[in-house]
């Protein structure tokens, strides 16, 4: 396995949040920390983590994203135009909505195209249903040498990659259609993106063999009311959400994602009836430095 690059160490001072948390995983950190942050996809909310989230994008620095169900959105199309490599955990429509349209929008002739990185059959199905000359220009088909729009790169489950100095582990995990978490790792922070997901295995054996592992973004989709229809569908509701918590080492971020938005305000009172340590709601729009 290729090893993460390196980075030079320096000494800050801490930022707290409103809620008293320190920003970072140590009071030693990088010149350049991990940065992530999960796209807005409704307008109007803020920077707040009560803001509904119907898509997930998330941004890691500005190359890389993960999941494109809102990027193509972006009203600063100079941030889309950074990305080069989309990295994408299943083909369910809030994780791939608006990439058509980020396909689109960074394209300029004569460069290397938009990489889009994923499990074969996810690549073949988003070519299939997207992509297919009906619902939007197929622009696998329309790249040439000269001028290419988009580049397929199947990934294969537990083989790392690396792009954009983050080396980035797809590693499967259980839904409803066949999904890949992402952990990605840039030689100092690993941040894991679970992606969608009921209860699982292979991620937290995975995980607990990363020294710095500093956040998860965790899934939590359904109230306790609805804990039947979540198991039917791979999803996680708070008891399940909690069993999943608990197998990750103290002290590592647990950031709560991918609340239904009709459940988000009973979802945070059963989270917070919890009272598990390390666990707090994204802000979408805010940048994590990780």
């Amino acid at each position: 396995m290729a090893c993460p690059p390196t980075r030079s160490w320096r000494s800050v001072s801490r930022s707290r949040s409103s809620d008293g948390r320190v920003a970072g995983p140590a009071a030693n950190e990088y010149d350049d920390p991990m940065r992530v942050e999960l796209l807005p996809s409704s307008l109007g909310a803020g920077v707040s983590r009560h803001a509904p989230q119907f898509l997930s994008s998330y941004l890691v620095g500005d190359a890389v994203a993960i999941d494109a169900g809102s990027i193509g959105l972006l009203a600063d199309l100079g941030r889309q135009r950074r990305v080069r490599h989309v990295f994408l955990t299943h083909c369910h429509l809030d994780h791939v909505a608006s990439l058509p349209l980020l396909v689109e929008n960074v394209h300029e002739p004569g460069g290397e195209g938009l990489e889009v990185l994923a499990h074969q059959t996810v690549l073949e199905r988003v070519r299939r249903d997207l992509f297919n000359d009906h619902l939007w220009p197929d622009f696998f088909r329309l790249s040439t040498p000269q001028t290419t729009f988009v580049r397929a790169t199947p990934l294969e489950p537990m083989q790392p990659v690396e792009r954009g100095g983050l080396q980035v582990t797809p590693v499967p995990v259980t839904h409803s259609t066949h999904t890949m978490g992402m952990v990605v790792d840039d030689g100092h922070s690993c941040v894991a993106f679970a992606a969608d997901t009921g209860p699982t295995d292979l991620l937290w054996r995975h995980l607990a063999g990363r020294p710095n592992l500093r956040a998860v973004f965790l899934e939590c989709s359904f109230p306790e009311s609805l804990a039947d229809l979540a198991a039917q569908v791979g999803h996680l509701c708070p008891s399940t959400f909690a069993g999943e918590r608990a197998r990750l080492p103290a002290g590592v971020r647990t950031i709560v994602v991918h609340r239904k938005a009709a459940h988000a305000g009973l979802i945070e009172a059963e989270l917070a009836a919890l009272a598990m340590p390390d666990v707090e709601l994204v802000e979408p729009g805010r940048a994590y430095e990780l």
